[in-house]
């Protein structure tokens, strides 16, 4: 009996239940072993409590144990793209627009494109069980109604203007380039009927919010696209959708390795004519360097991030982020020292612009920023005489602590304090709540304890 009593006890205190028998994941574990997905068999889906779907370890996984090896031909990657004659057509017969839009598009944008047009295609295409398992909408403050995006901190509202440039922007190109394009295929004139911005918003997501970093620059040889769609592209092609490893969530304390396993005297092959047959023998795997218990859930590290970039990007907050910082434009500094007689003069100006002091201004829990801490010394010392501004300024260490500098912008820092509890207080009245305004108020609220403790000080 008490072993019984042990056992549900264990039961009861498990934050997840097991999610493999839903129809859809059987349906995209099975097409994962039909394409050749090797995966720890440790691994199973699961829903967390905390992170929502994710991967859990039935068994007790070592540092230095794979966790999945893709064949590259099962990611969608640029050699996907390159290799889909249908899809490549849209661009093949339009150089107009090829020279019209050359270098506007982000290599992101270009594969929400991509993951629009196979959205489209439905299960004709040998990606639709994979699609079909992604989700339909996305946790990022994008999405949010406008009215409550207008009550965001500024830091959030800006993150998110920016998304919607770059949204609106490459969705004009692909619009227009489908709009001009000559081309009779069935699947393509599919696009053109039904490409909208809802769904290339959801693609575009899907790929901001999933992909992982792989190089195959060593593999495909990028250097002649002139005259091919990566002409429309500003940035480099080092992004892939891997399906199940998008499933793995972020640990900031998880640490892993990709590995891109090439057979020896593999050449580079040329992005004309290509098939992705030539790379049936290219790998993509990734390791853990941690250990994980049994039933416990595994992660693996997007980067090191702070809460900004985790809800804006990823759509999800990690509380208690060291990496969290509240930004300060240049320019707002500038001109609350102007209105309380601390107007920098010119040679002030130009020692901060030579010495880079004009940019990265912050606070976080340990005070002010180097830059920021930096900026003050040029202000209030730049004319004594008896110090020498340079040589204090670089011997100082991160987060030097001064009370006459920390008191000439606490004015400013409680003007701060106090926008932001009144935008929170906004949000939380709100009646429709989700996951993305408390996300929001998250963040917000980790702010207002680094400028709560600065004022301190």
């Amino acid at each position: 009996m008490g072993r019984t009593q042990r056992k549900r006890k264990r039961i009861k205190s498990r934050s997840f239940h097991k999610c493999d028998g839903e129809t859809k994941l059987i349906q995209l574990n099975s097409w994962l072993s039909k394409e050749g997905v090797r995966r720890n068999h440790k691994l199973i889906l699961a829903v967390f409590d905390d992170t929502g779907r994710g991967v859990l370890t039935n068994k007790k996984i070592s540092a230095g144990e794979e966790l999945i090896t893709l064949p590259i031909n099962s990611t969608i990657n640029v050699i996907t793209i390159l290799s889909d004659i249908p899809f490549r057509s849209i661009f093949s017969r339009n150089n107009e627009c090829l020279l019209k839009f050359k270098a506007s598009v982000s290599f992101q944008s270009l594969l929400a494109f991509y993951l629009s047009y196979l959205k489209l295609r439905g299960a004709r295409t040998k990606w639709f069980i994979y699609l079909n398992s992604l989700p339909e909408e996305y946790t990022v403050p994008y999405f949010l109604h406008k009215d409550i995006q207008n009550n965001l901190d500024a830091d959030i509202f800006s993150i998110i203007s920016k998304q919607k440039v770059i949204i609106q922007n490459s969705y004009y190109i692909f619009e227009n380039i489908l709009r001009t394009c000559v081309c009779d295929d069935n699947f393509i004139q599919l696009l053109r009927r039904n490409f909208n911005l809802k769904l290339y918003e959801w693609a575009y997501f899907t790929v901001n919010t999933r992909c992982v970093y792989m190089d195959l620059t060593n593999v495909l040889d990028l250097k002649n696209i002139q005259c091919t769609l990566l002409s429309l592209v500003n940035d480099n092609t080092k992004i892939s959708l891997c399906p199940y490893l998008d499933m793995i969530n972020h640990s900031p304390n998880s640490r892993n390795e990709t590995k891109l396993m090439i057979p020896k005297d593999f050449p580079s092959v040329d992005i004309i004519n290509l098939h992705q047959e030539f790379f049936s023998d290219v790998w993509f795997s990734i390791y853990t360097k941690n250990n994980f218990d049994p039933f416990t859930q595994v992660f693996i590290c997007y980067g090191d991030s702070h809460n900004l970039k985790l809800i804006t990007e990823y759509g999800f907050f990690l509380p208690n982020n060291e990496l969290d910082c509240v930004l300060f434009s240049y320019e707002n500094i500038i001109n609350f020292l102007s209105l309380n007689s601390f107007k920098l003069s010119q040679d002030q100006s130009s020692f901060v612009d030579s010495h880079g002091l004009n940019k990265d201004l912050y606070i976080d829990f340990r005070g002010l920023s180097f830059n920021l801490y930096g900026l003050l010394m040029v202000v209030k010392y730049y004319y004594d005489d008896t110090i020498d501004v340079s040589r204090l300024i670089y011997s100082a260490a991160v987060g030097s602590y001064n009370k006459d500098l920390n008191d000439m912008i606490k004015p400013m820092i409680k003007n701060k304090l106090d926008e932001i509890k009144k935008s929170i207080k906004t949000l939380i009245n709100y009646q429709n709540k989700c996951v993305i305004i408390d996300n929001c108020v998250g963040l917000m609220s980790q702010y207002v304890n680094i400028l709560e403790k600065f004022i301190k000080c």
